[in-house]
């Protein structure tokens, strides 16, 4: 267990503290988009998006622990694909709390360019570029 938060730790570490400014600017508004679930969380959508942002969490811990921090992180992104597909069958139900619908927008927006990176960070990586690009310590 304490590995799993070492490695969670580590992770939010470099995100925060190692990335150059442009990329870690960036995380900070995609990590604090997504927080902003907590401000929500009375609505089902925010709780399904701290669910699903706590899955891709712990997957990152376990494959950060396996192999550092490599281009195959990204992959636990491919959790907002039936996150953001569930969404648009609520989108009535989202509509109707316009507060709600515009972070959902910002959020779909954010997640979404992140997800365009995270799909060349993947690809990258299944064609051979295993190698931790940064390192905690």
């Amino acid at each position: 267990m304490m590995d799993f938060v070492t490695n969670v730790l580590k992770i939010f570490g470099i995100v925060f503290l190692r990335f150059r400014p442009i990329p870690r600017i960036w995380n900070v508004w995609l990590v604090g988009v997504n927080l902003l679930c907590l401000y929500f969380i009375a609505h089902v959508e925010a709780q399904v998006v701290l669910v699903t942002t706590l899955v891709a969490v712990t997957l990152q811990a376990i494959i950060y622990g396996r192999s550092g921090f490599t281009r195959a992180l990204g992959i636990t992104h491919l959790l907002w694909l039936p996150m953001f597909g569930w969404m648009a069958t609520r989108a009535n139900d989202i509509a109707v709390h316009s507060d709600l619908q515009t972070w959902i927008i910002v959020l779909a927006i954010t997640n979404t360019v992140s997800f365009v990176v995270d799909l060349a960070d993947v690809t990258r990586f299944a064609r051979g570029e295993r190698a931790p690009h940064y390192r905690w310590n």
